[in-house]
């Protein structure tokens, strides 16, 4: 059966995050140990694990776990960071971002 760990869940992302935020590691940080908690709090992610990913101009970046709320990064520019991961140049995945352009931007 399909399970990654909390650390290697949490620190996967984060990971992609930090490449793309420029304003230090604190905020970085803070968006692995929410994820951490989640992950960590159902004993690991497997098939199934939902993960939520709210980015608001208001209020940054919202993390939530299988429906549950994790807490909020407020930060903007982390949040912008995050939709980066996904659709700047370097995304993670190619057909993902070609979905959301379609299927979010699209007149």
């Amino acid at each position: 059966a399909f399970s990654v760990g909390a650390e290697t869940m949490s620190s996967t992302i984060a990971e992609s995050v930090g490449q793309r935020y420029r304003d230090g590691p604190m905020e970085v940080t803070e968006l692995k140990d929410l994820i951490f908690a989640g992950v960590k709090a159902k004993g690991s992610a497997t098939k199934g694990t939902t993960f939520l990913f709210e980015c608001s101009s208001d209020n940054g970046l919202t993390v939530s776990v299988d429906g549950e709320v994790q807490g909020t990064v407020n930060s903007v520019e982390l949040a912008s960071a995050f939709v980066n991961v996904y659709l700047d140049e370097k995304g993670a995945s190619p057909s993902l971002k070609e979905n959301i352009l379609q299927c979010c931007c699209a007149p």
